[in-house]
C-alpha cells in the first residue's frame, strides 16, 4: 500500500500544479494565443475559411508597424504589436455589431527615420514599402475582397508617406476601396482635408493636460505593452527611467532622426514613462477601438463625415 502511495504522489503533484496554472490569471483574453502576431489573423486560417469570408463580403483590416528600438525597457516590436492588438480590438467589437472582418498578416517592413540611429531599427526604402503593401492587396483584390482599412502604428512621418501612396495607387491600379484610417492631427500634418477618397479621419478623445510631450516609449506604449504584454517590458529597467522633459523645439529636432534623434534622446525613449501603468494602457487601447469601429461602421453605412481639420 506504502508502495503504490509512493509511486501517486509525483502524479498527484503534476495533477495539482497543472489546475493552479489552469486557475491562475492568463492576462487579457486577446492575448491568449500568446505573443504571436498570426494569432487570429488570416494566417492561422485555411484557404477555404478565407474563400467564404470573401464570398461573404468581409472586411479586410490591416495592421502596419515597423521594427524599431523603444528604449532600454521595450521588445523592437511594439508598434507591430500594437497595430494587431488594435486590428483584433476592432474585429470584435465589428462583430459584436454584426459586421465580419478578417486581419491580414501584419506588416513590419516599414520607414525607421527617427530610431534609424539605434541598432533594432529595420527599415526600408520608400518604394520597397509602397511595392509590397501595392502587391497584398492585389492579393487581396484577387481573392474578392473590396474594403481594406489600414491601421497603422507608427508615427514616423517618412512611413506614413509611401502607406498613403500606395493605398491611392493600389485605388486606381487595382479598383479596391482600400482606405488609411488616422487622426485628425496627423491628417493636418499631411495637409489632408477629409475630402481625400483614401483616407478616413476620425478625433480621438483628448487626452487630459501634461507637461510632457509622450512621443514615443514614452508612458502610452509602455503601459499598453505593460497591460497586453507585459513580459516583454522590462519593469526593472522602467523603474529607473525619467520622463523626458523636451519641448516641442527638441521634436522638431528629432524628428530628423538619425544622430540628430540620438542626440535628444540618447536612451531611446521620448515622453511621460515615469507614469506608466497597465489600466493607463488598457484604457487607451479599449477607447481607440471603440473609436475607430464607430468610424468603419458609420462609413459601411454611407454616414461618415470627416472631422473639421483645424
Amino acid at each position: 500500500m506504502r508502495q503504490k502511495l509512493f509511486f501517486l504522489i509525483p502524479v498527484l503533484i503534476v495533477f495539482l500544479i497543472a489546475g493552479l496554472l489552469y486557475a491562475a490569471p492568463r492576462g487579457p483574453e486577446i492575448v491568449m494565443g500568446g505573443y504571436s502576431i498570426f494569432h487570429g489573423t488570416m494566417a492561422d486560417m485555411t484557404y477555404v475559411q478565407i474563400e467564404k469570408a470573401a464570398k461573404e463580403k468581409a472586411i479586410i483590416l490591416f495592421p502596419v508597424g515597423v521594427i524599431e528600438e523603444h528604449g532600454p525597457h521595450l521588445a523592437t516590436g511594439v508598434d507591430t504589436y500594437g497595430a494587431y492588438l488594435k486590428c483584433k480590438m476592432i474585429k470584435g467589437e465589428l462583430e459584436k455589431k454584426g459586421i465580419q472582418a478578417l486581419i491580414a498578416p501584419p506588416f513590419y517592413w516599414g520607414v525607421n527615420n527617427a530610431t534609424g540611429a539605434f541598432a533594432g531599427s529595420f527599415t526600408v526604402r520608400e518604394e520597397t514599402m509602397m511595392s509590397v503593401l501595392w502587391d497584398t492587396m492585389a492579393c487581396l483584390k484577387r481573392w474578392g475582397f473590396e474594403k481594406v482599412f489600414f491601421i497603422n502604428h507608427h508615427g514616423d512621418v517618412e512611413h506614413h508617406r509611401p502607406m498613403f501612396k500606395a493605398v491611392q495607387k493600389a485605388r486606381t491600379d487595382l479598383g479596391i476601396r482600400a482606405y488609411c484610417i488616422i487622426e485628425d492631427w496627423l491628417a493636418k500634418r499631411h495637409g489632408f482635408t477629409g475630402r481625400e477618397h483614401h483616407i478616413l479621419i476620425y478625433k480621438p478623445e483628448p487626452s487630459p493636460p501634461s507637461q510632457y510631450l509622450d512621443i514615443h516609449a514614452g508612458g502610452a506604449e509602455t503601459s499598453m505593452m505593460w497591460y497586453y504584454l507585459p513580459d516583454l517590458v522590462d519593469l526593472e529597467i522602467w523603474k529607473t527611467l525619467k520622463s523626458t522633459n523636451l519641448t516641442f523645439q527638441d521634436m522638431v529636432v528629432w524628428v530628423r532622426g538619425w544622430e540628430d534623434a540620438r542626440k535628444v534622446t540618447p536612451q531611446g525613449y521620448f515622453g511621460e514613462v515615469a507614469t506608466a501603468s497597465p489600466e493607463h494602457g488598457r484604457k487607451l487601447m479599449e477607447e481607440y477601438a471603440k473609436t475607430v469601429t464607430a468610424l468603419i461602421e458609420t462609413f459601411l453605412q454611407g454616414q461618415y463625415r470627416p472631422p473639421e481639420i483645424k
